[in-house]
């Protein structure tokens, strides 16, 4: 008996089983689909499961013989009653007629992944990518057989949700990345945590990039993995501009290496001569969501990452087609957060704001989406202060490199909070002042005889 032969015939006993003890129905459905089984008796399967549960056990099988099913008449149906009669779902799972399916059926299914791989390796050339997706695909084939364990109820997962707090508690086991450059980040978001998809919008020059590189220089230095889509900037210009980073030498400068003073070239040759564990990891070729999701796996998987920066999502090109650009965007998003659950890491994605976004800096302003908005478990909207037009009064002054980070939506804690950063000439951002620092307008105000604490929800109402 072949393959194909073996497998009617499980799919024969399973049927026959509903048929004769519609009791027997919830138990295997919770287990198997109708895409499990072949075509003959795909439709069936479908029929039987919405049909059982509305009539009485005698007259099911003619019900369904009235629903007029390809090769189900009222006799073929009468005779797979009667070869499986008595058998029932425990039977079933005793004799592993449900596993021996699904064995089959994943058979079938890598054999059909294998032969079309192989093909594209034949005729492609791009050897490791296509390893890489053999490897990706296998994987989610794996992860379908998730849907056939037992799921605990809450109670019974109390005890492990007890000891993940305890952990934390005695900082045994932090689930947390935090940054040591911008503090207020931390406390606007609790701290960075795997799944998490964390948005940075910005209208055109407004710091974005700048943010979040910054970003994954802090965790970097902390020796934290993690890893860089640079779809905007070149790998070259995204490495001057770290190095800038890290040695204090103006990127301007180290793009333009002649304007480097010796001090410059001295630190510079110091920085070099020294190692460092530095892992970060950059891909600036252009990139369809298939190709940044292998690329995060493999990163993930060799390098242990932990966070992804992709720059920007305009620049994602998918292979699909899209009529309007807006659910294209809109499927980027849900992209991101799919692949930040799928791979257990953050993903932080940068957006641009519309024009209007440079004089009212917010979410609404979201360039051909709003979907990041709802997506992202943080989305931070970064301005500079004086070129979004705001008027800081007598009290407040502002340098062209005053920026304002803002929490413009959240799914965790309190929204619209404020973080005043100042750029640096080597690149970095400094936190200056947040809502919760009382000594804000002490040091950044213009001279005064009277030093008012700052009004945050005036500001706030500004920034909008």
């Amino acid at each position: 008996m072949n393959k194909n032969e073996i497998k009617q015939n499980l799919e024969r006993k399973i049927l026959g089983t509903m048929l004769n003890d519609t009791e027997s129905v919830i138990s295997i459905t919770r287990k198997l689909k109708s895409e499990d089984f072949s075509e003959i008796h795909s439709a069936l399967f479908e029929s039987i499961t919405e049909t059982a549960g509305l009539m009485e056990q005698e007259y099911l099988v003619l019900e369904l013989s009235k629903k007029n099913l390809k090769s189900w008449g009222l006799s073929e149906l009468m005779k797979l009653r009667s070869e499986n009669y008595g058998s029932t779902s425990e039977k079933l799972w005793h004799n592993k007629v449900i596993e021996s399916l699904l064995e089959i059926n994943f058979s079938f299914q890598g054999e059909r992944l294998l032969s079309r791989q192989l093909k594209e390796i034949k005729d492609g050339c791009y050897g490791l990518d296509s390893l890489l997706n053999v490897r990706d695909e296998i994987d989610i084939l794996i992860k379908v057989e998730n849907r056939f364990e037992e799921e605990k109820d809450f109670g019974s997962n109390l005890q492990s949700i007890a000891s993940e707090i305890q952990d934390e508690l005695n900082n045994k086991n932090s689930n947390s990345l935090t940054l040591k450059s911008i503090p207020s980040f931390n406390n606007a978001t609790g701290g960075m945590r795997a799944s998490n998809l964390i948005g940075i919008a910005g209208s055109y020059k407004s710091g974005k990039t700048t943010l979040a590189i910054n970003v994954l220089v802090d965790l970097v230095k902390q020796n934290i993995p993690c890893g860089y889509f640079s779809l905007e900037l070149s790998e070259t210009e995204l490495n001057r501009k770290i190095l800038g980073m890290l040695t204090k030498v103006p990127y301007e400068h180290l793009r333009e290496p002649k304007k480097m003073t010796e001090d410059q070239q001295t630190a510079l040759s110091n920085y070099f001569a020294k190692k460092r564990e530095l892992p970060l990891y950059i891909s600036d070729k252009p990139m369809s969501e298939l190709e940044i999701r292998n690329k995060a796996k493999y990163w993930k998987d060799r390098f242990g990452v932990k966070v992804i920066a992709v720059d920007y999502m305009g620049y994602i090109r998918s292979k699909r087609k899209f009529d309007l650009r807006e659910r294209e965007m809109s499927y980027y998003s849900e992209f991101l957060k799919s692949l930040a659950k799928e791979l257990d890491i953050t993903v932080i994605a940068l957006a641009q704001l519309n024009r209007t976004g440079r004089q009212n800096p917010g979410t609404e302003n979201l360039a051909e989406s709003i979907a990041l908005a709802r997506d992202c478990d943080f989305l931070f909207v970064v301005y500079n202060i004086l070129e979004s037009g705001i008027d800081p009064g007598n009290s407040l002054s502002f340098t062209e490199s005053d920026f304002m980070l803002k929490l413009d939506t959240t799914r965790h804690t309190k929204s619209k909070k404020q973080i005043q950063i100042r750029l640096n000439e080597d690149g970095i951002f400094e936190e200056i002042a947040t809502e919760y620092d009382n000594n804000y307008v002490e040091k950044y105000s213009k001279k005064q005889k009277t030093k008012p604490e700052p009004n945050y929800n005036h500001y706030e109402h500004q920034y909008r």
